[in-house]
């Protein structure tokens, strides 16, 4: 019963937040719609992009908040939004119609891990092999962090979350499966480690009742993409503005609101690893090692 209202919670908020337009300016141009899902961990992280681009673009900035990875691809596809902060894993399956303007970097870097966390109250717990039978919380399930690496890693062990896990359920949305951890509501689940960590460092009383399994190896940190259609002048004042962000006041107090270094120009083989993963689980390339996948924390 306090699963179901948990889950029930997730659905009623990322309904309320489905499509979010903040202070638009009253002009005769049409707004550049930006979608983000659940990387932003308060609003005010997503007030400081909606200004930021506003100043760098010359034009009214419309945030769009979608509650699924699926949601924000329809949304490219379509032409409903011209960019999206997206995750590496849908972006390898949709790079037909997508491309990449600007990679975070956390801690300077291009990189991120996936995490498998359980209860602090579980110091036995040291790899995945050790939550067989749990109840288990996924992000999405175009998550790489929050699905394929867990995924991937149990068709190592010739595993199934179906028959691995005494039982799943999806959050869409990582910060809410630390809660779900935290709480009691999930015996284990997986997250993207930048969330995890910035939970963490500022006190986040559901990620201090939680520990670390397991790291993955690293991966290319969710990107920033445009829709492929989209004017080529456009995509390259975006990216340039995304570039230049620690360069200017606004662009800065964004990054530290984020708790990253800087905008980098991506590379597509910072995605090598994840369309590994892809491949693996389309069955067009057969399981590695579970070595290959996690490591010791």
């Amino acid at each position: 019963m306090q699963r179901r209202r948990f889950l029930a919670t997730v659905a009623a908020c990322a309904a309320a937040t489905h499509a979010v337009a903040q202070n638009l300016p009253r002009t005769g141009k049409a707004p550049f719609r930006f979608g983000v899902t659940d990387v932003f961990l308060h609003d005010g992280a997503i007030h400081l992009l909606q200004q930021f681009l506003q100043a760098q673009l010359g034009m009214p900035v419309q945030i769009i908040q979608k509650s699924s990875y699926q949601e924000s691809l329809e949304a490219l596809r379509s032409d409903e939004m011209e960019a999206a902060w997206i995750c590496g894993f849908p972006y390898v399956v949709a790079k037909g119609f997508v491309r990449l303007c600007a990679q975070p970097g956390w801690h300077g870097q291009p990189w991120y891990q996936s995490y498998l966390i359980t209860s602090a109250r579980r110091p036995q717990a040291r790899s995945i092999s050790d939550l067989r039978g749990d109840v288990f919380a996924f992000d999405d399930p175009l998550s790489n962090s929050g699905y394929l690496v867990p995924v991937v890693a149990l068709r190592a062990l010739g595993q199934t979350p179906q028959s691995f896990f005494r039982g799943t359920f999806y959050t869409y949305s990582l910060h809410k499966v630390v809660e779900a951890v935290g709480s009691g509501l999930a015996d284990s689940g997986t997250v993207d480690g930048y969330i995890w960590e910035v939970l963490t460092q500022r006190q986040s009383q559901a990620a201090l009742k939680t520990r670390i399994v397991a790291k993955s190896r690293r991966y290319g940190f969710p990107p920033i993409v445009t829709r492929k259609n989209l004017d080529m002048a456009l995509h390259t004042r975006l990216q340039y503005a995304l570039l230049s962000a620690k360069g200017d006041a606004q662009g800065r107090a964004l990054l530290r609101s984020l708790d990253l270094q800087d905008f980098l120009m991506p590379q597509e083989s910072w995605f090598e690893g994840i369309a590994e993963l892809v491949a693996i689980l389309d069955g067009t390339r057969p399981p590695i090692p579970l070595s290959a996948i996690y490591a010791s924390t």
